[in-house]
């Protein structure tokens, strides 16, 4: 009650009242008084009074008029403040690059920006609609469980959403938040396209990349210059006339073995530098982390010395080989360069068990099997200030030419989207360890096996380079399989519609003249959708142009082994088409 007196007498209303009265009636009792002495005559006192209420009526008005003049002008004052703020803010609002707008307790939009008009609505009345009306199912489905989010109290609400924006589309970052307002809670936003800094992240990726395979270069150089002389030296077995049987045969198995080795260097090279999505699977970190040291530990210099301590039984965690050996490249560099005058580099790996949620979220992991990779250097360690910048982007300790502070940054995203957590210990004059835990990957199914070459299952294989198709030609029919060649896709077209009985394996290369294979599979499955098809590549680069309807069938790299080719020929035929 208290408080509302208080109110009240704080209004200009209740303010003006009390000034009229008070004013009111000091004239009526102070001029009575004044004229009963001054005019003791009726007659003259009933003349003076008609005059003092006109002078009362005069006095009045003009207070009043003074008073509300400049209440009235203190409140249009007020109104254009108000009018020029909401301007300001909608010309802020409006020019702002990223989509804002407000929605009520039942979902409609009150407010939306400039940005959000020009890119997302599709008509001019917006006012009153919901997203349903707007955006496709699935983008509904999250706003909404996002918008009830807020409603029951939750502060912020963020996801990562794909838009369609002019035909294309983009990725924003959607925050919604609580906005107090006299008709009750609304629900806020800021979509922020985010596009352009996802390509940025990649290409810093690939720059890292490209930073760490100046040293796997120089490894893969050396080890292939050491093959060819193993090659050349062995094919001269084939070119003596006193050569014995045995003398051949041991040499082919020589050459067969540094190709094999060879195969493995060059695929090494071009995983590291793929541009497409890394393909997740099963994978041995022992193996993977063995093949690297093998390649770097020459390059290190005698005064480094490279320790493995690698630990039996792990479980394989789910990565691409190329993004372990981007970690280890990148840790192994950073050690060797801050021991200029030598030391040791041990590398480790070890099982991790995070089964108690509190110690898992101690190390920022989720419950669960992990494998530990560990980087270890006696070098000059780091201050707590250079650690807690050490995975920012393009910040570095080296001198200017000797990094570009990519690689840590680097690091740090691949373990991230893998679902692990890095650490860092280190001090000055301590050297520095990083330990990397990644989730161990879930144990699969076994893939149903595919059918046997038996009843002689016919192929159609194309390939453009002569001596790469007859050569598979053989090891296919080798394999009991019927097989029918192309030297191009036009060729193969050709063959396809000639053919008395369909065929249930394509083979094709991706990359041919005039047509090249994916086009080629899109028209023989239009005419027969229960085609089987298996891919040939002899880069990575290929992999990345697919189109998304393409990227899950199976391929088969070049250079590829009897063995490779017959296993990747039973899991293709055995695969379902419509995979």
């Amino acid at each position: 009650m208290r408080r509302r007196i208080v109110q009240l007498a704080r209004s200009s209303a209740f303010q003006i009242a009390a000034a009229y009265c008070l004013i009111a009636s000091a004239w009526i009792i102070l001029s009575d008084r004044a004229a009963a002495r001054l005019f003791p005559e009726p007659a003259q006192l009933a003349r003076v009074s008609q005059y003092k209420g006109l002078a009362f009526v005069l006095v009045t008005t003009i207070l009043l008029y003074i008073v509300l003049r400049r209440r009235l002008e203190a409140m249009e004052a007020s109104r254009r403040a108000v009018e020029a703020s909401e301007r300001r803010f909608a010309a802020f609002m409006d020019n702002l690059p990223v989509a804002a707008f407000l929605r009520d307790r039942s979902g409609r939009y009150v407010y939306v920006n400039r940005y959000w008009m020009e890119n997302f609505a599709q008509t001019s009345e917006w006012a009153g609609k919901q997203p349903r009306d707007l955006f496709a199912p699935e983008i509904v489905a999250l706003a909404d469980e996002d918008h009830a989010r807020i409603l029951a109290g939750e502060p912020v609400a963020e996801r990562i959403l794909a838009l369609p924006v002019r035909g294309e589309e983009r990725i924003f970052l959607v925050r919604r938040f609580p906005v107090p307002s006299e008709s009750g809670l609304l629900v806020g936003a800021f979509a922020v396209d985010i596009t352009e800094q996802r390509r940025l992240e990649e290409h810093l990726r690939q720059a890292a990349r490209m930073e760490a395979i100046g040293l796997l270069a120089g490894g893969v150089a050396h080890d292939f210059n050491n093959l060819l002389t193993v090659i050349q030296g062995h094919a001269q077995a084939f070119h003596r006339p006193d050569a014995l049987p045995e003398q051949m045969a041991r040499a082919a198995a020589e050459i067969r073995r540094a190709a094999e080795r060879a195969t493995q260097l060059i695929a090494q090279l071009l995983q590291f530098d793929r541009k497409q999505r890394a393909q997740h699977v099963p994978l041995d970190v022992n193996a993977a982390a063995g093949q690297v040291l093998g390649l770097v530990e020459r390059l290190l210099g005698d005064a480094i010395r490279l320790r493995r301590r690698f630990g039996e039984g792990l479980p394989p965690v789910a990565a691409d080989r190329s993004q372990i050996e981007q970690i280890l490249l990148n840790l192994i560099v950073n050690a060797r360069d801050a021991m200029p005058e030598g030391g040791a580099i041990e590398v480790e790996t070890s099982f991790l068990d995070a089964a108690d949620p509190a110690e898992a979220a101690r190390l920022g992991l989720s419950p669960g099997p992990y494998v530990r990779l560990s980087v270890r250097d006696e070098g000059h360690g780091m201050d707590e200030a250079t650690r807690a910048r050490i995975f920012e982007p393009f910040f570095t300790t080296k001198e200017p030419g000797k990094g570009t502070g990519l690689g840590l940054t680097s690091v740090y995203g691949i373990v991230q989207s893998l679902g692990g957590a890095i650490r860092v210990d280190s001090a000055p004059g301590r050297g520095t360890r990083f330990d990397i835990d990644l989730p161990a990957a879930r144990p699969e199914g076994q893939a149903a096996g595919g059918e046997s070459a038996a009843g002689k299952q016919r192929i159609l294989l194309v390939e453009d380079d002569d001596a790469v198709r007859q050569l598979t030609r053989q090891l296919l029919e080798h394999f009991g399989y019927e097989v029918t060649d192309a030297p191009s896709a036009a060729r193969a077209l050709e063959i396809y519609a000639a053919s008395p009985s369909p065929f249930r394996l394509l083979i094709t290369d991706v990359s041919m003249p005039e047509m090249d294979g994916t086009e080629l599979v899109r028209r023989l499955r239009a005419v027969d959708p229960g085609l089987r098809v298996l891919f040939f590549t002899g880069y990575s680069e290929e992999l990345a142009r697919y189109p998304a309807d393409l990227r899950d069938l199976p391929v088969l790299a070049k250079p590829f082994s009897a063995e490779a080719l017959a296993d990747a020929v039973r899991r293709a035929i055995g695969r379902s088409a419509a995979a």
